[in-house]
């Protein structure tokens, strides 16, 4: 079935820098860093209905905000549901959508991206509060190695210069 794209939430906001932190600095640092906050969906045509199946979590400081966010995207949580249809292509459609995101943000000028690449705990969940419970949580280095796929395809897509 046909996979939709939306963005569900997007609002500005600022991450304040509090006074505790800015003691420790030398340099002059901002009060705040602004940014705009996007929660990006995927889902699924399966059976006539929209299936939501991956969520991600992103912040964008743009040109505007001071050094070091300036020109940096985070996608700080990533989720996702095993429903996608065929299987076989899930990781595929997923690794799609992150280098989607990241030619988008290239194209908007952002220079550098973070990404958190950090399981849940055990009992957390990050974005959907409900897993089914056949679905593993990956282990560190195996979802460390999903990305790193992921980022290398982007490279070779010249979407990605390198990451480390």
């Amino acid at each position: 079935g046909r996979v939709t794209i939306r963005i569900l939430a997007a609002s500005d906001k600022v991450c304040e820098v509090k006074p505790r932190l800015k003691k420790y600095c030398q340099n002059h640092v901002p009060d705040g860093y602004p940014y705009r906050t996007k929660a990006i969906f995927a889902f699924q045509e399966i059976e006539g209905v929209d299936v939501v199946l991956f969520g991600m979590h992103v912040q964008e400081y743009d040109g505007r905000c001071q050094a070091p966010n300036t020109r940096r995207v985070y996608i700080s949580y990533l989720d996702s549901v095993h429903f996608f249809r065929p299987k076989q292509y899930r990781t595929d459609v997923y690794h799609e959508i992150l280098i989607g995101y990241l030619e988008y943000a290239k194209q908007l000028g952002y220079v550098y991206a973070h990404i958190w690449a950090c399981p849940p705990s055990e009992g957390d969940d990050y974005i959907f509060h409900c897993h089914p419970a056949e679905q593993r949580v990956p282990k560190p280095k195996r979802l460390q190695e999903w990305y790193k796929k992921m980022l290398d395809r982007a490279i070779l897509e010249h979407v990605v210069i390198d990451y480390k």
